[in-house]
């Protein structure tokens, strides 16, 4: 069992196991935040709440650079992500819907470990803020993880 607080160093995420554990499970749930992270306005923390101008075709078609300006806001989106992240990414977070739909506690603490540690932040802050036991929200995590696990083995999922 890995250190839950240290995942990515204890984790290699590129070669699936051979069947499912509570610790690819978590490291799937972080993947799922990274990639959610990359998507257009995907960090609300740091950007205006306001929605981007989407413009129409008709309001294009005058437009000299119009192709220009379409390539500048391409350029400006962080990275990009693939249908296949995409589809890894909701799968991940189905089983916090679905598999933890009746375990609200284990589904709220392993969602906000897997966002602190994908967005690099502060678990410490976060269990302060919340006023949350260190020790029991790390049992909720891993308790999470494991109705996951099961949920999935039961299943006959195979192990993405």
């Amino acid at each position: 069992m890995t250190r839950i607080a240290t995942i990515d160093a204890d984790i290699d995420a590129t070669d699936p196991p051979d069947h499912w554990n509570d610790d690819w499970v978590r490291v799937r749930l972080v993947e799922a935040y990274r990639i959610e992270q990359r998507l257009p306005g995907g960090n609300r923390a740091s950007k205006s709440s306001w929605p981007a101008h989407a413009y129409e075709f008709a309001d294009v078609v005058g437009w000299d650079d119009a192709r220009q300006r379409v390539m500048d806001k391409w350029a400006t989106i962080r990275g990009g992500v693939f249908a296949a992240e995409l589809t890894r990414m909701e799968q991940a977070h189905e089983w916090l819907r679905v598999r933890l739909v009746s375990h609200h506690r284990e589904r709220t603490c392993l969602a906000h470990w897997a966002t602190a540690i994908a967005y690099r932040r502060s678990l410490r802050s976060l269990l302060i803020r919340k006023h949350w036991s260190r020790s029991t929200f790390y049992r909720r995590v891993e308790e999470g993880s494991r109705i996951i696990t099961a949920s999935l083995i039961s299943d006959d999922v195979p192990v993405t």
